[in-house]
């Protein structure tokens, strides 16, 4: 059984922008690393660069669904992420007037050691809070610089 992190948020944004800031180079460079090179096509290579970090993230394109969801799998380039998957859904929250932004990255190994899962989640926390700050401002704020 594997293990994952599991977050939400809800913003005053449709799911169709929320989904754009997710699929585009733009978008991303707004609420996660401004070191990003991305395409919104199935299978593209996704690219995250971040300072302190010796390689860039890669994530493969796995999956849309236009407004509602984006799946992203990671590769081996980052062996502690190897073969996990991040899912963002959007869809409406239950006060009707937002959207409900979930976030999954899932696939962890069972011994992959609670405080390093706890800092991945944290660190999600961060992004997902980056996020719903520009879907609300329209300000750039890349968590990770």
């Amino acid at each position: 059984m594997s293990r994952q992190i599991v977050l939400a948020a809800d913003v005053a944004a449709d799911a169709g922008a929320a989904f754009e800031t997710v699929t585009t180079e733009h978008g991303l460079t707004s609420f996660w690393t401004s070191d990003v090179t991305a395409s919104p096509e199935i299978g593209s290579l996704l690219r995250f660069g971040f300072e302190p970090a010796p390689v860039d993230l890669e994530l493969t394109l796995q999956a849309t669904e236009p407004g509602a969801s984006v799946v992203w799998h990671a590769g081996d380039n980052w062996p502690d992420w190897a073969g996990t998957r991040m899912t963002w859904s959007f869809g409406a929250a239950p006060d009707g007037a937002m959207t409900r932004v979930v976030f999954v990255h899932d696939g962890w190994a069972d011994d992959y050691a609670d405080g390093e899962l706890g800092s991945v989640a944290y660190t999600w926390a961060l992004v997902l809070g980056a996020l719903k700050g520009y879907l609300e401002t329209g300000a750039a704020q890349p968590a990770l610089g």
